[in-house]
């Protein structure tokens, strides 16, 4: 029988039987806050199958009704006369009334298969959003990276208010205040994948660091061209007013997954 590891000498001593508590797993809050993104969006996929799903019951079930008046306005003759639609005494009333009908259900069958279509869609996102939350644990997230220009952190990442129109937005990057044309550095070794403008950020950088993408916005001056290596701290441009924006995107489908990038900022230099 293997007995109980005993802690310190005095449980030993007497001869106490006391189990040595099991290590504790830190907490990684950027891969928990990753995780919490991937099942954020998984609900949403998973409210809107629902809401397409019920929609096409409502459609389903009108189609239905629709069809039974159909056929109800098919047998009816014109002037009551004929109970066969061939000895209508009126065939151009009928020919309308087939006409109308034939329109009815052909739209009510092009509106079922926008919805169809529109379901197989979301359900294969459920698909690749199930495959990425797979691979969230395992995923090699950044610990540390430099800053990108020396400044105060004046917008924060996620949602925030508008400061004019008081609308909530859901900001993916955040915003360093700085000295007009501070110089922008690469926050980690990287390559260079697009230079030049982007949009709603004037002139940028996105630097490709292996498991995770960077975007050094709102430069009015781009120093390295596309597909140049760059190492942590080498000057990428200059900021074009008074702010430059820092992104951070882990590669986790189609353009990745913007996390927070302020807890892996290193300390401003003094």
């Amino acid at each position: 029988m293997v007995l109980p590891a005993l802690v310190g000498e005095e449980a030993q001593s007497r001869g106490r039987r006391v189990a040595a508590p099991a290590p504790v797993e830190a907490r990684d809050p950027s891969r928990d806050a990753l995780a919490r993104q991937v099942a954020d969006e998984l609900a949403a996929i998973d409210r809107a199958l629902s809401a397409v799903g019920a929609k096409l019951g409502e459609a389903d079930a009108a189609r239905a009704r629709r069809l039974a008046a159909a056929y109800r306005l098919l047998r009816r003759p014109t002037a009551g006369l004929a109970a066969d639609p061939a000895a209508d005494p009126d065939p151009m009333a009928a020919a309308r009334r087939r006409a109308a009908v034939r329109l009815l259900l052909e739209r009510d069958l092009a509106e079922r298969r926008l919805l169809a279509g529109e379901g197989a869609q979301l359900r294969r996102a459920a698909g690749d959003e199930q495959a990425r939350a797979a691979r969230v644990p395992e995923i090699e997230l950044p610990a540390e990276i430099g800053r990108p220009a020396r400044g105060k952190l004046v917008r924060r990442f996620g949602a925030a208010p508008h400061d004019r129109s008081k609308t909530t937005l859901s900001r993916r990057g955040i915003e360093l205040e700085v000295d007009a044309q501070a110089p922008a550095v690469a926050p980690a070794d990287g390559v260079v994948r697009h230079a030049g403008p982007i949009r709603g950020l004037d002139d940028g950088v996105i630097l490709d660091h292996g498991g995770f993408l960077t975007v050094i916005g709102k430069l009015g001056a781009v120093s390295v061209p596309t597909g140049a290596p760059v190492r942590r701290g080498d000057r990428i441009g200059r900021a074009a007013r008074h702010r430059v924006y820092l992104e951070v995107r882990i590669k986790l489908g189609a353009g990745g997954i913007p996390i927070d990038p302020e807890p892996l900022l290193s300390r401003p230099r003094r």
